[in-house]
């Protein structure tokens, strides 16, 4: 194969005798435009203003205290498991944020607590807050994984100090929000930047109950004294996936080849550790590289098949992504995933599905190609348990 080909990620498939798998998911909207059908809240300060949702005092007043827009289903709150929630915001003066996979604090109010993506209305934007609710705070930019409620930086997807002259955020301006949530992998994205990764494994031991693998979708009007506390929402969509997602799992230590199965004979594959301070905070994260001398490819050497995800970031001047894709790369770093359904893979770049990738057969195990010179970092494999 041609260094000039574009990068494959090529995933080993074996078709099961079983049920099949759940059909890519599609979105749905949330919002009809014209009222807030389908949603719950203080309608004294949530209601839909020039065909956005618009949460505030009427009269552009102080807000005594926060207040919450919550998705419903009928007559219930909405409890949505695994999602992709999309929408677009615009802040005035002061924060706002969406919960996610949240509870509702009391029945009869409208507070809410879980993970929330953090709305700072500047530089900071997207990043993981736990409203009312243990746990630790993602960055923006930042890969964590939640170990019993300390949070550990493992890898980065956005480097802040590329990201933030690029503004990827703007004041005064729509913005678009995008979280995905599969199994315990949560992700956050900004204009279609990629800004948290999180992996909870916080265990739900009978003393810490702390992870939360369900729950609402909410819009948060922050609480606050000012005259501009106004916060919007429009174009808000969802799709949900039938999939049973297992946990997330890093299949890179970030040290050396240790879980893969390097080609014999040759030399294209090589580790480079990442780079920590005397106090172990990380200066420079861990990637595998490929210089594209190698005949064969990298294999995974972890069981994984029939049905599963495989994501990571990829840097390759052989892998051009389309204009067209949701997802933006970070300094270079692309968006890859490949989602494997009973033997049928889906190829997507930066969240877009290329039929051009090709995904050849290699015994069931995720395999990189040594063809093509290339870097990879956040590697990451979630099993699908289950299909439904």
């Amino acid at each position: 194969m041609s260094r000039s080909h574009v990068f494959a990620i090529c995933v080993a498939l074996v078709v099961p005798a079983a049920p099949c798998a759940a059909a890519e998911p599609t979105f749905r909207p949330l919002f009809n435009g014209k009222d807030l059908t389908g949603w719950a809240g203080d309608t004294d300060l949530w209601r839909v203003k020039n065909g956005v949702i618009e949460g505030g005092h009427p009269d552009g007043g102080p807000i005594a205290s926060s207040s919450w827009l919550i998705l419903r289903d009928g007559e219930s709150d909405a409890i949505v498991k695994d999602f992709h929630f999309r929408c677009e915001f615009k802040m005035g003066e002061f924060n706002s944020g969406v919960q996610y996979r949240s509870t509702r604090l009391h029945p009869k109010t409208f507070n809410v607590g879980g993970y929330q993506a953090d709305f700072l209305n500047g530089l900071g934007t997207g990043g993981l807050y736990h409203q009312s609710h243990s746990g630790p705070t993602v960055g923006v930019g930042e890969s964590v994984i939640n170990e019993k409620g300390k949070g550990v930086v493992a890898g980065q997807v956005a480097d802040t100090k590329w990201l933030y002259p690029r503004k990827y955020y703007a004041k005064d301006e729509w913005a678009r929000f995008d979280v995905v949530c599969r199994g315990n992998h949560l992700t956050h994205f900004v204009n279609g930047y990629p800004v948290v990764e999180y992996i909870d494994r916080d265990d739900n031991t009978p003393d810490r109950k702390r992870r939360n693998d369900s729950g609402i979708i909410a819009l948060q009007l922050h609480g606050g004294k000012g005259t501009d506390l106004r916060v919007s929402f429009r174009e808000l969509h969802l799709k949900t996936y039938a999939d049973a997602f297992g946990d997330a799992v890093r299949v890179y230590n970030d040290t050396d080849l240790d879980g893969w199965k390097p080609p014999q004979g040759e030399k294209a594959w090589s580790a480079k550790p990442a780079v920590r301070d005397p106090n172990g905070r990380c200066r420079e994260f861990g990637k595998l590289v490929c210089d594209g001398t190698g005949k064969q490819p990298l294999m995974l050497a972890t069981p994984h098949g029939p049905s599963f995800v495989f994501r990571c970031q990829v840097k390759s001047d052989a892998w051009k992504p389309s204009d067209k894709a949701p997802f933006k790369g970070a300094d270079g770093w692309n968006l890859l995933e490949a989602t494997v359904r009973d033997g049928k893979p889906r190829i997507e770049l930066n969240g877009e599905e290329r039929t051009d990738v090709p995904a050849p057969v290699m015994a069931g195990k995720v395999a990189l190609p040594g063809t093509i010179a290339a870097d990879y970092r956040n590697l990451v494999l979630i099993m699908i348990a289950q299909p439904k």
